[in-house]
């Protein structure tokens, strides 16, 4: 009865044995899926060690946040054991509908402190916000003369260390996914005019994510539905008035072409960007491919300890 089973132990038994890699961790999890992106530093030069995927189970993560922690953390330490990654600690993507961002430009004197907290307070209307401001947990971060600030709810920040200390990682940060995305144009948004328009597009999910800048300032972040994306896209650019924007596209490789006619039918330029192109791979023989689309993502936030 036990015949074929030691065959079918061997895989099991050498990726258990297999020596723990010491490295940092970059994790995204979307609608149906955890990404693991396993990394280093060398010189000042991203490497890549190796990416893990698995299906996440219905129910385990609602609207973007984690719902069923012990779950999710047990999903996530499974990834580090399959991947034989020994880390620390961990940085995560927050999807688009688990955070909100609102840009804007404080009274002259203002800083985001603690001082800060009753001015907001009287601007929390203007802010529209999901979830009342004193519950919520707030990162600023500063762009051009504008401050843009990311809220979540506090007891939605503690699923999130929940989680990954179940996985047995410390929660090194969070990072809307939209932004992470930033660091993989080829020229900063610092060195564009204040008042030209760009943009990212990611096409590769169940819906479209759109952020546009004005500068380096985020200032419009929509979710597109696919089948009418290109009509609202169409509208949106028109709103926008002046110089047509340049639109960066995540998208799988057999959309480029497409992109042409997208470009004369937005009348904007759309240029397709590849995160894996700006990275190195440290040991082919771990890198599985195709890399899912989380992985550019990923990357963009493991940029983040990088200088440009």
């Amino acid at each position: 009865m036990f015949s074929g089973v030691t065959e079918q132990l061997a895989p099991l038994r050498e990726q258990l044995l297999r020596p723990l890699r010491t490295g940092r961790v970059a994790v995204g999890i979307e609608a149906d899926a955890v990404t693991l992106l396993a990394y280093q530093t060398v010189g000042g030069q991203l490497q890549l060690q190796s990416w893990q995927q698995a299906p996440l189970p219905s129910g385990v993560v609602d609207a973007g946040v984690p719902v069923l922690t012990e779950a999710l953390g047990d999903l996530i330490g499974d990834l580090l054991l399959q991947g034989g990654i020994q880390a620390p600690g961990a940085r995560a993507l927050l999807p688009p509908e688990a955070v909100v961002l609102r840009s804007l430009k404080l009274p002259v004197g203002r800083q985001p402190d603690a001082e800060i907290v009753p001015w907001l307070m009287g601007q929390e209307a203007a802010l529209a916000l999901p979830f009342p401001l004193q519950e919520a947990a707030m990162s600023w971060q500063q762009r051009g003369d504008h401050w843009l600030l990311a809220c979540l709810p506090n007891d939605q920040l503690d699923r999130w260390i929940d989680t990954f200390a179940i996985a047995g990682l410390d929660l090194h940060g969070l990072e809307p996914s939209v932004l992470a995305v930033e660091r993989l144009l080829p020229a900063a948004l610092q060195q564009q005019a204040p008042e030209q328009w760009s943009g990212s597009l990611d096409v590769r999910g169940e819906a479209w994510q759109l952020l546009l800048w004005r500068g380096a300032v985020p200032l419009r972040q929509l979710s597109l539905e696919p089948a009418s994306g290109l009509d609202e896209l169409q509208a949106l650019i028109a709103e926008l008035g002046g110089q047509p924007p340049t639109l960066w596209v995540l998208a799988e490789p057999e959309l480029t072409p497409p992109l042409e006619s997208w470009s004369q039918q937005l009348g904007c330029r759309l240029e397709r960007i590849d995160g894996l192109s700006q990275v190195a791979v440290s040991d082919a023989g771990t890198w599985m491919s195709p890399a899912p689309a989380a992985v550019d993502r990923l990357i963009g936030l493991a940029l983040g300890g990088l200088p440009r």
